[in-house]
């Protein structure tokens, strides 16, 4: 079994993904700002969770499971699903959907697999 650390950009004691043989797990991603829009802040936040999956040449089609940490106070599971259906197509990756009071609105970490290595 091979592992891979994807170092954060940020200087924070976590990597952006591991990679296990042909499964990248990622660390919760938020959004850049939280002065946008929210709906802007899921764009951002799915761009994110992107772009660490091309540090490892994956893309969102290789997700398996996503958890999505939303702040209900400011975005709802349907404001999420509208934008979400509008980025990823199917089939879609299986997906939890957890209440929280974080410092983001919206947080999600994933689980994807490379089909080619």
């Amino acid at each position: 079994m091979m592992k891979e650390y994807i170092k954060s950009d940020f200087p924070l004691a976590y990597s952006d993904a591991v990679v296990i043989d042909k499964t990248i797990f990622v660390a919760g991603q938020g959004p850049d700002s939280l002065e946008v829009t929210v709906e802007e802040q899921i764009r951002q936040t799915i761009r994110n969770l992107e772009k660490v999956l091309s540090k490892v040449e994956a893309s969102l089609k290789d997700l398996v499971k996503v958890t999505v940490i939303l702040n209900y106070d400011k975005i709802t599971p349907q404001m999420f699903e509208e934008v979400y259906k509008d980025i990823l197509t199917e089939p879609y990756p299986a997906r939890t959907i957890i209440k929280s009071d974080i410092g983001f609105n919206v947080q999600i970490d994933a689980i994807a697999v490379k089909e080619k290595s």
